[in-house]
């Protein structure tokens, strides 16, 4: 007992004396504390959201000829159908790369239909560069642009590489490799509808033979905070003076220099904006590149994110999320999330603040749509322009619940792109 008291006093004359300095070091340097602190708590924790850049350049669509010349539209509902075909193709050992004369939209369609095949599809183009990144591969001629990959089933000698823009073909030596594991995964428990390649005004689209049932889903929904973004796109993690300014619709946030990001609160939609940027213009492999850096940068969960889009116009990169293989359209103007890099050096990044989570039980019915040709056809006879239907694709409707603002339904429905934008043929038979 005497011991104990004899060493109290010291010890909390020890932990006086430690305070104090600890104090006297904050108060002479108040701007290396803060900065640690801001290190401390505001450390990015959403790498684990982030995906490697193999699994967002996915291709997005896989269709199967089988040795009759019948076409089916592939999708598994339990596994990624592309990865698996992706982990299969990734074991091959690829060769020479060479041009193919296709001469015609003819010759070139008997490509995208060659019988005992499988299309993999892309919603825009990529570039070989890409492809080796994806598929593990070592092919020269990086920067040659595609938007297709053929892989014949009945001979494993070579694949081919298709450009729909130009109509070129590019076949690949495989040197090594083996269809036992793609003929395996084409016997397993998917959803198939029945199609067609045909040309719609220049580009090669997968008509719908039929009338088609796609179900219906309601999944959780996430928001995420302001803070949570301007964090990531103006603190950066160091210590900043970030002002707001908040208006009827929208809250500015900026650092005072060269940043800033507006948040639409009723959309649920953010814009970030950048002036500081070095290059001032950047080449296609550059902004397939940068793009894809920048989303992470944002920090959008990144589970379900696929590449979809690429305007050469603005250098512009489009992301949307996808959910039983079919993309997914009205979670914002834009899709996921879209990054803009202007020639005079501006970076602009458009996205949602809304993700998904985890799908919930609903009592939402699956949907039965028209074939491709019936969609057309209903909106010629309202007055629309064939001429300027760029394309058309099944895709998900997202839509607010009326019972929770913390679910999203995702309805199934035609999404056509006419005269430059995406709309829903639903909504333009009723204007």
């Amino acid at each position: 007992m005497k011991i104990t008291k004899a060493f109290l006093p010291l010890g909390l004359t020890i932990a006086v004396v430690i305070s104090v300095a600890l104090s006297a070091m904050i108060w002479t340097n108040p701007a290396q504390y803060e900065r640690n602190r801001q290190r401390s708590s505001n450390t990015p924790t959403t790498e684990l959201n982030s995906r490697p850049k193999k699994d967002v350049y996915l291709p997005t669509q896989v269709v199967y000829t089988n040795g009759s010349g019948n076409q089916e539209l592939l999708n598994n509902r339990k596994v990624n159908l592309t990865t698996e075909i992706r982990e299969a193709l990734s074991k091959w050992d690829l060769g020479r790369i060479r041009r193919v004369d296709a001469k015609s939209q003819a010759v070139y369609m008997k490509f995208l239909t060659t019988k005992s095949s499988i299309l993999l599809s892309y919603g825009a183009p990529v570039n070989i560069k890409l492809f080796n990144t994806v598929f593990n591969s070592k092919l020269t001629r990086s920067a040659t642009q595609f938007s297709r990959i053929m892989v014949p089933l009945d001979n494993s000698k070579h694949i081919y590489l298709l450009d729909d823009k130009d109509q070129e073909v590019y076949q690949v030596t495989v040197k090594k490799g083996s269809n036992q594991q793609l003929n395996k995964i084409l016997k397993e428990n998917l959803f198939r509808i029945d199609i067609k390649m045909q040309w719609l005004n220049g580009s090669a689209v997968p008509y719908v033979l039929n009338n088609v049932t796609v179900q219906s889903y309601s999944y959780l929904v996430n928001q995420q905070s302001t803070d949570y973004f301007t964090t990531r796109l103006l603190n950066k993690g160091e210590s900043t003076n970030v002002s707001a300014k908040k208006n009827k619709d929208n809250t500015i946030y900026s650092d005072g220099a060269s940043q800033q990001l507006t948040v639409y609160h009723k959309k649920g939609t953010a814009l970030y904006e950048d002036y500081s940027a070095l290059q001032a213009s950047l080449s296609f492999s550059q902004a397939l590149n940068a793009s894809y850096s920048a989303v992470k940068a944002v920090g959008i969960p990144m589970e379900n994110l696929r590449y979809y889009g690429y305007n050469h116009t603005n250098s512009t990169v489009t992301y949307r999320s996808f959910v039983e293989g079919f993309p997914i359209f009205n979670q914002s103007n834009y899709g996921a999330a879209r990054i803009q890099m202007l020639s005079q050096g501006v970076r602009r990044y458009y996205f949602s603040l809304y993700s998904l989570q985890v799908p919930v039980p609903t009592d939402k019915k699956s949907v039965s749509l028209p074939s491709t040709q019936r969609v057309i056809d209903q909106l010629t006879a309202a007055g629309y322009s064939k001429k300027k239907i760029a394309t058309v694709q099944l895709g998900y409707q997202w839509l607010a619940s009326s019972s929770s603002d913390k679910v999203v339904n995702l309805t199934p429905t035609w999404y056509v792109f006419y005269d430059g934008n995406w709309k829903t043929y639903s909504q333009m038979l009723k204007q």
